[in-house]
């Protein structure tokens, strides 16, 4: 008997008490969760599954807003109103301007974040403060070019100062070499898409155009505007897109 219990003793002793090297054969109940949890915010931010509801936000805020911050203009006459013309109070405006401006929004916010989430590694986060410096930092542009256009400045010299101003708005918005690009871009294209809207349906005019394309008059400095404005558009969307996430990430944990 002694010999039995000696020997079992032994093997006792000899048997691995390490649990770690028997933690990969037993299953987790905590994986599975995490994994789910993982899978969730992935699915939620991905444009796959938000986009209609980012489209419509920056759809919407072109709408509205839009007309607002481009009313700046044409209290100073910039550019004249024709076909479709309409008077809200002071604003004046036209009736496809909302429309325009909430396409505008739409496709430059989308276009940025589609590029975002082909490099995510590499996207900058905006939280509410950034994107309201953004909006601020336009409506102050565009309401020192308004004004510098009413005070009789002379193109060339408001053109310098605004392309400085540009310039340091993107230094202080952005800051990317990328953002330039498309702030760029857009600011040459989105003159030259105008000339069809004024040329064919007459939806307004630059009454004191210094550059002409195709038989209409532009203004030169405003692709300044352009470009200030794709600034605000790409921390906006980036901002609008991060609160859409977080609202489907905490109404998918309350379900």
């Amino acid at each position: 008997m002694q010999t039995l219990i000696a020997t079992g003793s032994w093997c006792l002793r000899k048997f691995p008490n390490n649990n770690a090297n028997w933690k990969h054969l037993l299953p987790s109940s905590r994986r599975p969760s995490c994994n789910l949890r993982n899978q969730t915010t992935t699915r939620n931010s991905s444009l796959k599954t938000t986009w209609p509801s980012i489209s419509f936000a920056l759809f919407a805020s072109g709408f509205f807003l839009g007309p607002l911050i481009d009313g700046l203009h044409s209290r100073v006459d910039l550019v004249v109103y024709q076909n479709g013309s309409t008077n809200i109070g002071p604003l004046h405006t036209n009736v496809w301007v909302p429309v325009l401006l909430g396409l505008f929004y739409c496709t430059v916010g989308m276009f940025q974040l589609v590029l975002d989430e082909r490099t995510s590694s590499k996207v900058q986060q905006v939280n509410q403060e950034k994107a309201f410096a953004s909006l601020l930092s336009l409506v102050l542009f565009i309401e020192l070019s308004a004004e510098l256009y009413k005070a009789g400045i002379a193109d060339n010299t408001e053109a310098y100062i605004l392309f400085a101003g540009a310039e340091f708005l993107w230094f202080f918005l952005d800051r990317t070499w990328f953002g330039f690009l498309l702030a760029s871009v857009i600011g040459l294209g989105c003159p030259l898409a105008e000339i069809p809207l004024m040329q064919f349906f007459h939806l307004w005019f630059y009454p004191q155009a210094n550059v002409e394309i195709f038989g209409q008059g532009l203004v030169s400095w405003t692709l300044t505007c352009y470009f200030v404005y794709t600034l605000f558009l790409i921390n906006f969307s980036r901002w609008l897109k991060s609160v859409i996430v977080d609202a489907a990430d905490t109404e998918d944990k309350s379900s």
